[in-house]
């Protein structure tokens, strides 16, 4: 099918779009190098020629050089086109180094070197400390859950990181689908 077929449909997937794009700038190599012979048949043909130079560069701005060939997985809008997403990205492919940042400043500032970050999923992501060290447990954290030896606690910062953490992946996919979709549109607008 037809990349106009396939774009009007809303059908076209991103590495067709990519192609689409390199065919666009090819029109305008065609058209200059038309338009520098001295041939008035060939400045003829170059004259109609309408190269898209705003649609090829939205394109390229906006995909990856080389996306998957489906958005069904996602994984194809490049960085830098979405703050949020760029964002959301990061905390999902960091996610237990920013975890182990965490515990490692929480038992700074409260001395309590046995400090430990955990996951359960009744709670979420919570901090764990022996019942040795619950009295240097600060006022701000909040008392989950007492086990045998230890207290679980979860802090307003942890409990944000965990909405985060766990619902990253889907809205990077709707963010993706949405960025998609309105590529789709500026592309079918241009």
């Amino acid at each position: 099918r037809r990349s106009s077929d396939l774009l009007a449909s809303r059908k076209i997937q991103p590495r067709e779009l990519i192609h689409l794009s390199h065919s666009l700038s090819a029109i305008a190599l065609i058209q200059q190098s038309l338009n520098k012979t001295n041939d008035t048949a060939f400045v003829k043909l170059a004259t109609p020629l309408a190269p898209c130079n705003q649609t090829a560069s939205i394109i390229l701005q906006t995909l990856l050089d080389n996306p998957p060939a489906t958005t069904i997985k996602g994984g194809f809008i490049r960085e830098g086109v979405d703050a949020n997403l760029d964002e959301l990205r990061l905390i999902s492919s960091d996610g237990k180094e920013y975890l182990t940042q965490l515990q490692n400043k929480e038992a700074e500032r409260t001395g309590i070197s046995s400090l430990k970050i955990g996951y359960n999923n009744v709670f979420g992501y919570y901090l764990e400390v022996t019942n040795v060290h619950k009295d240097k447990v600060p006022s701000d954290w909040i008392r989950k859950q007492t086990l045998t030896n230890a207290e679980r606690y979860i802090t307003p910062e942890l409990k944000e990181y965990e909405e985060k953490i766990l619902g990253a992946e889907d809205k990077i996919f709707q963010i993706e689908q949405h960025l998609y979709q309105t590529l789709l549109d500026q592309v079918s607008v241009d």
